[in-house]
């Protein structure tokens, strides 16, 4: 009974991590679009502050989906591919911020 209940659990899973990874990508990608956009009509700010909130955004629901799939099969590929996930985000954070400081103290109008 046990086996069949975590049988149930792993496919209902499996299929929360596909699309919680579909979401992401799918962010990311429109994203992309939106900042080519923006550079076509020569808004490089606009450009640089889509494309950085996009992939952030696409990264946290990745990183979702690592943990999710962490649940199901923990081994240590899952664990570093977790961690990996998690040092890009914060890295994208860190480049996000310091950019930011950087443009107030140029008197850079900001990503908003």
């Amino acid at each position: 009974m046990f086996e069949t209940i975590e049988n149930i659990f792993e496919v209902c899973l499996g299929c929360a991590i596909t699309i919680v990874e579909i979401i992401g990508a799918l962010i990311i990608l429109y994203y992309v679009i939106k900042a080519l956009v923006f550079l076509l009509q020569k808004k490089h700010n606009a450009c640089r502050g889509s494309l950085t909130m996009g992939i952030t955004t696409g990264l946290n629901f990745l990183l979702a989906s690592e943990v999710l799939k962490t649940i199901i099969a923990p081994g240590w590929k899952e664990i570093g591919m977790t961690c990996a996930i998690l040092l890009m985000r914060a890295g994208m954070s860190l480049l996000v911020h310091w950019e930011n400081k950087l443009e107030v103290e140029n008197g850079e109008p900001g990503n908003k």
